[in-house]
């Protein structure tokens, strides 16, 4: 047991003495007696070291990694912890050669460090290579302080290299569309969330995070995929197109509200006991998938009919007289009003009047900000029923 203690106490001694007073050892003295034998001090025992700064990397950053030298106790055959390498510098510079490695790795004298970008590791390998394990090997020439002997020292390092894999989830299938809440979030394991930046072409917005929240406007957009590294400075992870469509329009109905469904071409109505509403039905699918922006709301609604033997007149429908009727538009999903008769949309319907025109003249779907945005094409918007 006290021999084991008194080679604890030597390792220990030997550590800070090494760390601190290393220029002045080399220099002054080739052995160092201590209590139990003697550890000679030089050059030649110390092992030269590459040391990376980040062993695990992403396509893009740069690599660096500095020359370490470890001091090595011939008595135990063990390696004392790595030493700063101001202390050999500064006595000799030590001569830095790269041996072996990736093109583009090359030691940069003026920082000491290895450089190496990672931007191009995988320009030439497929699209399922994800990761590629890099080293390099070279010798560093040192000279003794004690009798101006050269001496070299090998080192070897490897270090990996990942290429970064987007994932993104929609709310939607991958599609965007106009004037609606498109949400896209982009994944990228092993990369934290705050670290990415995500920019879109057609708004031209940055978003400091992996979560895009946003209208695009136009045929089609690009989200750039970024990731701020160690250095603070943005890499491009990957770059992803989207097209962009309009939503599909909704269809608008005229019904009893007795269930019947559509009233046809070819139907007969009375124009002062037959309960009617109009109903706009959104397409399912925008609406399972956008339900905040297939909202719809009616307004400007005509009426046009005639009198046997005089002209056509057109009338419009006094605000109020076909409400909106939220109870039944929740029930069924769609966007409902009524209900109504004919006979109340003007004064003037008689009993000679044989047919009557319902015309929409405006119609506006509401987004997700609330916006109202006017449609125009796809749906009927003129229904001709006659009466009895």
């Amino acid at each position: 047991m006290a021999g084991a203690r008194g080679s604890s106490i030597i390792m220990l001694r030997l550590n800070f003495m090494t760390a601190i007073y290393l220029p002045i050892l080399l220099y002054a003295m080739s052995t160092y007696e201590l209590e139990e034998g003697s550890l000679t001090i030089s050059e030649r025992n110390l092992d030269a070291v590459a040391v990376p700064v980040e062993r695990s990397l992403f396509s893009g950053d740069m690599f660096e990694a500095q020359i370490l030298y470890d001091a090595i106790s011939p008595q135990q055959h063990a390696t004392a912890p790595a030493l700063r390498r101001g202390g050999i510098e500064s006595l000799a510079r030590p001569r830095v050669e790269i041996t072996d490695g990736p093109e583009g790795l090359y030691f940069d004298e003026e920082s000491r460090r290895f450089v190496f970008n990672t931007e191009n590791v995988f320009a030439d390998e497929p699209d399922d290579v994800l990761e590629k394990e890099l080293s390099f090997s070279g010798r560093v020439t040192l000279t003794s302080i004690v009798d101006q002997e050269e001496f070299q020292k090998t080192f070897e390092q490897s270090f990996r290299v990942r290429r970064p894999t987007v994932q993104v989830i929609s709310n939607a299938p991958q599609r965007l569309v106009q004037n609606s809440r498109n949400d896209l979030t982009f994944l990228v394991p092993g990369v934290s969330d705050s670290d990415i930046v995500l920019h879109e072409s057609s708004r031209n917005q940055t978003v400091q995070g992996n979560r895009l929240t946003w209208t695009p406007v136009g045929e089609s957009t690009r989200v750039r995929i970024q990731r701020r590294n160690q250095a603070g400075e943005l890499v491009t992870l990957d770059t992803r197109e989207f097209s962009v469509v309009p939503p599909p329009p909704p269809q608008l109905v005229l019904r009893r509200t007795d269930g019947s469904g559509p009233i046809g071409p070819n139907e007969v109505i009375n124009p002062f006991n037959d309960q009617l509403e109009l109903a706009v039905v959104p397409d399912r699918q925008f609406y399972n998938d956008f339900p905040e922006d297939a909202r719809y709301e009616l307004s400007d609604i005509g009426i046009a009919f005639a009198i046997p033997g005089q002209v056509i007149s057109t009338y419009d429908v006094p605000s109020g007289v076909i409400n909106f009727n939220r109870a039944r538009s929740q029930q069924l999903g769609q966007y409902v009003y009524g209900p109504f008769i004919m006979a109340d949309l003007n004064p003037n319907i008689s009993g000679q009047v044989n047919q009557i025109s319902i015309f929409i003249q405006r119609l506006e779907r509401i987004n997700f900000e609330n916006r109202r945005i006017p449609q125009t094409d796809g749906f009927v918007n003129n229904f001709a029923v006659r009466t009895r």
